[in-house]
């Protein structure tokens, strides 16, 4: 396995992505590597506990993987914001299509087989194979995400949060990120493993602008071309199970088949993915589709 830290441009920014590429991939008829983007979730990155074991998934079933910070976050460079899924499906596209002209670097040219998306960065995938739909990859795998975006989560803003909303037009909800410094292993600023400090605020825009954001788009993907699987956990506290099964009653309607679209609800498992019992069950569900749909595709 070699792995591979990278910058990929995107709009007025600088996208940090981590590649890992297996010993023998999966290859095309014309010899390219097969490779899954991810994409993570609010105010996450790329070494959330989920993704670096999803990274070693995939490098199991000898497929490579891309996963990268969004605007704003992690090493990435840029700023992020409450309701920016259609920015966020851009940074996206921006990946996908540096993977399909440059290659992965130092591993040679690649195919796209498919993105995996946490939780806001699921939606924003989702956006992404909507928006992006010649760019929509044969496998999309939603981890979480919400389709309800209109739909807040109860007690998320304290009652200050909302006094300052209403008088100000905004808040300061919380700093995230991570300053660099000999004890947490961080390498100095302007570094790839410099993740800076930075404040999240959120207006009276950013909310309407997430409300505003129809997932309902994802009855247009091009699923006849396309795999879905939707996983989602029983005990989810963050974006409740309707909202896995309105993508998969939207995206069943307008799927010339049924084994185009699968949804799968994992006892026991919670929003972040950061229990092993959690992720070998989330294991259990990919290896599962996966051994299924890439004989389908000609891998």
């Amino acid at each position: 396995m070699s792995q591979t830290e990278f910058f990929v441009h995107s709009r007025n920014a600088q996208l940090f992505a981590r590649a890992v590429v297996p010993n023998m991939p999966r290859r095309t008829r014309d010899g390219r590597i097969a490779v899954f983007v991810l994409s993570h979730g609010l105010l996450d990155n790329i070494d959330a506990p989920v993704f670096r074991h999803v990274q070693e998934t995939f490098n199991k079933l000898s497929i490579a993987s891309v996963a990268f910070d969004f605007h704003g976050n992690g090493c990435s460079t840029g700023t992020t914001s409450y309701g920016n899924y259609y920015n966020e499906a851009d940074d996206i596209a921006s990946i996908v299509q540096y993977l399909q002209t440059t290659g992965i670097p130092n591993s040679g040219p690649a195919f796209v087989l498919g993105t995996l998306g946490h939780s806001k960065g699921a939606s924003s995938m989702m956006l992404f194979a909507f928006k992006h739909m010649h760019m929509c990859p044969p496998l999309l795998i939603n981890l979480s995400g919400r389709f309800w975006l209109a739909r807040e989560i109860t007690m998320r803003w304290t009652k200050e949060n909302q006094r300052q909303l209403r008088e100000s037009g905004k808040f300061l909800w919380r700093r995230y990120g991570t300053k660099p410094t000999k004890s947490n292993g961080a390498k100095i600023e302007g570094t790839a493993n410099a993740k800076l400090v930075r404040e999240y605020w959120i207006s009276l825009d950013d909310m309407a602008e997430r409300s505003c954001t129809d997932m309902s788009v994802v009855q247009a993907l091009p699923l006849h071309r396309c795999f879905v699987l939707n996983i989602t956990g029983s005990k989810d506290q963050i974006v409740p199970d309707d909202d896995v099964w309105e993508y998969d009653r939207l995206m069943r309607m307008a799927a010339p088949n049924e084994d185009r679209v699968v949804t799968r609800i994992v006892p026991g498992a919670a929003h972040f993915w950061n229990k092993q019992r959690e992720l070998c069950a989330l294991d259990r569900s990919l290896v599962r589709w996966l051994n299924d749909v890439l004989p389908k595709i000609g891998l």
